[in-house]
């Protein structure tokens, strides 16, 4: 996966900075995800996050941050606070920051005024009417997803935007109304850093780096020169983002590639290819190309695969269906696993993996099936079964295997982890039978 960021501002890049707002987000009520996507974004477009702020729904605290932000940063983009409650006061902050008045916008009045006849609504509420008002000398940007519009607006030091807290409203207004002026907020830059990230999971951070750093070894000290490696770890694996700087991306692989090939054997293993990182983007990828379908049968993970895979677009060409057989009752009558298997080696068994799989790629004529079961806990575990004890099947046509695998963490740790290895599990299989 390529991506690429200008960040040399001394050579002339345009700069960032990010001030989420939002009480929710100190007191740990809200992840937030605006941050991270605008960083990915701007650095596809060559601006580069510098800064960022996290402040509580107070006007002098915002007021704070966006004082500060302009004196770092070309760009300041302000998240949340623009709704029509009484804590969303972004707007009041930042007019106060400026010097400026708050105005009617007439495209933002008008177009609630429609919103709210669409509704079957005769007039605005006042609350939701206070959203038409803007600083004085600023655009407001269309949003097609709710009724608090972007603001774009220019002082001396910087371009400050102001977008909603929604994450979906703030994707559209970037990615549309917004993006023409980022466009031309970028300069040129005589050079750029580039990114190259390689996907694992399966391997623990602590492995993989040092398999990974065994063969950089022996990589002589001339071609590391320039090129970072960083590791970057989450619950469902590892990835490694190898940087450099070039005037094109060809020139900066060209740089990171002796680093990059000289641990292909020990990553192949473990390595997915998908341009977002997501596991089940790569199975579902290597399904469409093969015209192949795949079914869910899960105990455990309570749907999660399914709710992975069909989280993908184009779901539908690939995946069957899912079936969350949790009791045992619902593992016989829906899937036919045996009750004297059952009752011999218990539902978080080989047996039972097995005939999850192979049942649920029966009943929905799918070529693919996964069976998982497993103790997700934090009760019901034993001495020959602890918690985080997790079997997994796979089943390619006739052909089945399965795995026992040993979690640590709470529940949902020991969910997600299951739910990723049975998708990689599908993923190696797949990967194998055309190598």
């Amino acid at each position: 996966m390529w991506s690429g960021s200008e960040t040399d501002v001394s050579q002339g890049a345009a700069s960032a900075a990010v001030v989420s707002v939002g009480s929710e987000l100190l007191f740990g009520e809200t992840l937030d995800t605006n941050a991270s996507w605008l960083g990915r974004k701007l650095a596809t477009l060559g601006i580069p996050v510098v800064r960022g702020y996290t402040v509580g729904d107070v006007a002098e605290d915002i007021g704070w941050a966006v004082r500060d932000a302009i004196q770092v940063a070309d760009l300041v983009l302000v998240t949340g606070g623009l709704g029509p409650t009484p804590d969303d006061l972004t707007k009041v902050a930042v007019a106060n920051v400026l010097g400026r008045d708050l105005v009617v916008d007439d495209r933002v009045r008008e177009s609630l005024q429609a919103r709210y006849r669409e509704q079957g609504m005769d007039g605005v509420p006042p609350a939701a009417y206070d959203q038409a008002y803007v600083p004085a000398g600023s655009e407001s940007l269309h949003n097609a997803e709710g009724t608090a519009p972007g603001i774009f607006l220019s002082c001396d030091e910087a371009t400050i935007v102001l977008l909603p807290g929604v994450p979906r409203e703030l994707e559209d207004i970037v990615s549309g109304s917004l993006l023409p002026h980022l466009e031309r907020l970028k300069r040129d830059s005589s050079d750029r850093v580039w990114h190259h990230v390689i996907h694992t999971t399966g391997v623990a951070e602590s492995r993989l780096t040092a398999l990974v750093e065994e063969r950089l070894a022996d990589v002589p000290d001339a071609e590391r020169l320039g090129v970072g490696l960083a590791y970057l770890p989450d619950l469902c694996g590892v990835d490694l983002r190898f940087t450099a700087s070039g005037l094109s991306r060809d020139e900066a692989f060209a740089r990171m590639a002796p680093l990059v090939q000289s641990i292909e054997g020990v990553v192949k293993p473990y390595r997915f290819e998908s341009d977002s990182g997501d596991l089940a983007e790569a199975v579902s990828q290597i399904l469409r190309e093969r015209g192949m379908t795949i079914a869910t049968a899960e105990s455990c993970t309570g749907g999660l695969i399914a709710k992975k895979v069909t989280g993908v677009g184009g779901a539908s060409d690939v995946f069957a269906g899912g079936i969350v057989a949790y009791s045992n009752e619902a593992k016989i009558a829906l899937l036919g696993v045996s009750a004297i298997d059952l009752a011999e080696h218990g539902a978080v068994s080989e047996t039972v993996a097995i005939q999850l799989a192979l049942g649920v790629a029966d009943l929905l004529n799918s070529d693919v099936g996964i069976g998982v079961t497993g103790i997700a806990g934090p009760s019901g575990g034993t001495e020959d079964k602890p918690v985080g004890t997790v079997w997994i099947a796979t089943s390619l046509g006739d052909e089945v295997a399965a795995t026992i695998c040993r979690y640590s963490g709470g529940r949902e740790a020991v969910r997600a982890k299951a739910g990723q290895a049975a998708l990689a599990a599908v993923y190696r299989r797949l990967v194998d039978a055309t190598a």
